[in-house]
């Protein structure tokens, strides 16, 4: 099986000060740029990239997140693609390796980037790792009944449970490597943290430690968290440095 890792990337005109924020929260530094403008963070399941949004290519916004995966074999990938019929299909070499590009189900680009042999003079961090539990989810805003749920299926992730009109969580690698959650679309408007433009996703995590202890760190850091007590658990919100919503989603209330 081609393993895919979820790892949305976050364009952003701070990148250490999202790299505080984002360790604060539990992830853990796993490929830095010497030059600063990107660093790609750990979770204990999936990752984040976080992306100078001055040095982008592609027209993005300083505080938007787009959805984004790491692969194994782009080629193989690329076929099952193709026989799914998703269209714009294409692996290419970049400065940085070989990436494949798609168009999802709203038309946006999509992007997989293949597992470096080579790490470009990318620093490799060990030591810590990331909490416990700690899951990254990017949340697309989209009809969860609707053909996105069979885009992310192509690229190899497998629905949790039965579909249904509100909410759908998509895992990779039976969880173990992320998830993307489609969410109902309410009225007209996206919320703030999906940002602007069709590949828009919003930055959001599901943990198994206490989200007290994750907002004492926050609050400890200069950030303002809030708590709050949902039928399905608690739920964490608090503003980034790009001034974009994050939540954390806390252990479920047992049933």
């Amino acid at each position: 099986m081609n393993a895919l890792v979820v790892r949305p990337v976050r364009f952003t005109s701070q990148v250490p000060e999202m790299r505080r924020f984002l360790e604060l929260i539990g992830l853990r530094p796993w490929l830095v740029s010497d030059r600063g403008g990107w660093a790609d963070l750990a979770c204990a399941a999936g990752r984040v990239a976080l992306h100078d949004a001055a040095t982008a290519e592609s027209a993005v916004l300083p505080g938007q997140t787009t959805l984004g995966f790491e692969a194994a074999d782009l080629d193989q990938l690329a076929r099952t693609l193709e026989e799914a019929g998703v269209p714009g299909v294409s692996v290419y070499d970049e400065a940085y390796g070989r990436v494949l590009t798609c168009r999802d189900p709203d038309g946006a680009t999509i992007a997989v980037d293949e597992v470096p042999e080579d790490l470009y003079g990318y620093q490799v961090h060990g030591g810590l790792a990331a909490a416990a539990g700690l899951r990254v989810t990017p949340v697309k805003f989209t009809d969860p009944a609707g053909p996105y749920g069979g885009f992310l299926e192509a690229l190899g992730l497998q629905a949790d449970g039965p579909v249904n009109p509100y909410y759908v969580k998509y895992l990779a690698g039976g969880g173990a490597q992320g998830q993307v959650g489609l969410h109902h679309l309410v009225g007209d408007e996206l919320p703030p943290a999906a940002g602007a433009g069709t590949a828009a996703v919003g930055l959001n995590f599901e943990t198994d430690e206490q989200l007290t202890d994750i907002a004492a760190r926050l609050a400890d850091g200069g950030f303002s968290p809030g708590i709050l007590d949902k039928a399905f658990g608690q739920l964490l919100g608090v503003t980034d440095p790009d001034g974009q919503l994050v939540q954390v989603h806390g252990p479920a209330n047992p049933s």
